[in-house]
């Protein structure tokens, strides 16, 4: 129980910030502490701490070892160690483990590792860089393309964070590959602050609209930073060392490497690095288990040296692009950004590649006028990019889109409608209420013509467009709201603030305490010995002023006075918690 105080104690004297790594380092669900002994007591869980040490890696584990074997610990893992609250440092200035880290390491089995390569020999570095190259291009692609299917429709989150087969199969026939990759260029996407979610929908992230601007080197350099986030600078660290102690950068694979440097890794931590492995896939840090030259001074941290010369790899961007009197446009090789970014705002895309196919509708244009394009804009992109007149349906269904632009709105309405569907053109409207594809949406006509829907706006907005209406949203003085509002609220910031608010009450509860809460602690502690029957030894001080040591078995604990049976004298009694000076477990 001493044990549990002096963590309490340490919680203390935390900072904020400190109390909040700690919180999220050791996985604890902050929401039911009452008090710092509770967070104590979590921390102190043997599943608590077998997680903990499941996902240290090996710098950290041989800082534990050299304190089991009296060594000294490498200064910066025993202090990130005692942060996470598996050590402590004693009177003496050395360190030791806790009693909970100790029965945990003692449970451990020695860690079995052994490389998983293709026994036939390394390929070509030339080839390893080629491919990668191919998937870095592969997955900006596929990234570029989820932003704008985040931007133009309404994907639903389908589970706790996770996205529906039919939104999975639609990125995925787009990109050309498996279902499987779709699923992953979503998780990057969620990495990067390019998508988010908001009120149970995937959104655009913080980072979408920089995305956009971005050359194809800056954008592999926030996806190199981003992975570098999830492996932690530990793992980098120690990856590099590995790689230069094997002389090659491909003489072991990054998943091996990976668990080699957490040698106790459970399910939890292994799926982990196997996602954090898949994803170097997807950048272009690794291809079928060897690293890309690249790959180095990723892990290194100087990320603006390997995107560059990941660059190199990329294929060449070409403006070219054919227009087609089928309303379709042909890139017969990658965009340049600028270009790409175009062609995606007023066409959608069929498929894209190394070749790509996009088409233009009344829906596509419409997009492209609600972000700030105008006819002549469009029209003149289309006429750069393909050097000639303009086919005539092409033309047509521009200059008709734009007419019609903005001729049916959805709005915020009042009371239980909260949209309203407004448009002069009352067959289009008899249209809106008799389609069956809105009928989940239980529209009404209102009596000034108009028609009233129960669900917000932006749903309704969404629902028309993938039933075919070209509808805009507009706010109360009727501007058309742009659909590239980036909106970043997430349910990661939410998370956050609701740990600050957690350490800012239990700060609270030790204030109301007073600035002596040992008392408090200790009641604590003997509820905990009675919970867990547990033998437990006190000091207490007698009425003449002499300390006496009793070994307990708890009973009960109310009004202040523990009632117990004293194992040595075999009798029972009752002490008063005020005269308690100290509670270790027998």
């Amino acid at each position: 129980m001493s044990e549990l105080l002096r963590i309490a104690s340490a919680l203390r004297r935390a900072s904020d910030a400190d109390l909040k790594a700690v919180i999220s380092q050791r996985l604890v669900n902050s929401s039911g502490l009452r008090d710092f002994f509770d967070l104590a007591d979590s921390l102190s869980q043997p599943k608590s701490v077998a997680s903990t040490v499941a996902g240290l890696p090996k710098t950290q584990i041989d800082a534990l070892v050299a304190i089991v074997e009296g060594r000294e610990p490498e200064p910066k893992a025993a202090a990130s160690l005692a942060r996470m609250m598996l050590i402590e440092r004693t009177s003496e200035g050395s360190f030791a483990l806790f009693e909970s880290t100790s029965l945990c390491l003692q449970s451990l089995e020695a860690p079995q590792f052994k490389d998983s390569l293709p026994a036939s020999a390394a390929p070509a570095q030339s080839e390893v860089d080629r491919d990668s190259g191919i998937a870095t291009f592969e997955t900006l692609q596929a990234l570029t393309e989820l932003v704008f299917d985040a931007e133009q429709r309404y994907i639903r989150e389908v589970g706790k964070k996770n996205v529906g087969l039919p939104d999975i199969k639609r990125l995925a026939q787009h990109v050309r590959q498996s279902n499987e990759f779709a699923r992953e260029i979503y998780e990057l996407a969620n990495h990067a602050d390019l998508i988010g979610l908001v009120g149970g929908r995937w959104q655009l992230g913080p980072q979408a609209s920089n995305w956009l601007t971005w050359q194809p080197e800056a954008r592999h350099r926030h996806l190199i930073t981003v992975w570098r986030t999830l492996i932690g600078e530990s793992s980098a660290s120690e990856l590099v060392e590995s790689i230069r102690n094997f002389g090659e950068v491909g003489v072991l694979s990054l998943s091996n490497q990976l668990r080699a440097n957490y040698p106790y890794a459970d399910s939890s931590v292994s799926s982990r690095i196997a996602r954090v492995v898949s994803l170097a896939e997807r950048i272009g840090l690794s291809h079928d288990g060897w690293l890309s030259s690249w790959a180095l001074p990723a892990l290194d941290g100087a990320i603006e040296a390997s995107a560059k010369a990941a660059s190199a790899f990329l294929p060449t961007p070409q403006r070219k692009l054919i227009c087609q009197a089928d309303l379709s446009l042909i890139a017969p090789g990658p965009l340049p950004t600028e270009l790409e970014i175009a062609v995606r705002r007023f066409a959608d895309t069929e498929q894209i590649g190394m070749a790509s196919t996009y088409r233009m509708s009344a829906l596509s244009i419409s997009h492209g006028l609600e972000t700030g394009m105008t006819e002549d804009e469009i029209r003149g992109w289309l006429l750069e990019l393909t050097d000639k007149t303009l086919p005539q349906p092409v033309d047509y269904l521009i200059r008709e889109a734009a007419q019609r632009f903005g001729r049916l709105t959805v709005g915020a309405g009042e009371l239980e409608t909260k949209s309203v569907i407004r448009s002069l053109d009352s067959i289009l409207l008899a249209q809106i209420l008799n389609e069956s594809k809105l009928k989940p949406f239980a529209m009404y006509a209102l009596p000034d013509g108009t028609i009233g829907c129960r669900f917000e706006p932006e749903m309704v907005y969404f629902g028309l467009r993938e039933a075919g209406f070209s509808a805009v949203r507009v706010d109360g003085a009727g501007k058309v709201i742009s659909p590239r509002t980036p909106l970043v609220s997430s349910e990661t910031v939410e998370a956050v603030s609701t740990v600050d608010q957690d350490i800012q009450r239990l700060r609270e509860q030790e204030e109301k305490l007073g600035t002596e809460p040992d008392g408090d602690d200790l009641a604590r502690s003997i509820q905990l010995a009675i919970k867990n029957k547990s033998i437990i030894v006190i000091g207490i001080t007698s009425n003449t002023g002499v300390e006496l040591e009793f070994t307990l078995e708890p009973i009960g604990f109310a009004n202040g006075r523990l009632r117990a049976k004293d194992k040595k004298a075999d009798i029972e009694r009752t002490l008063p918690l005020a005269n308690i000076t100290r509670v270790s477990l027998g």
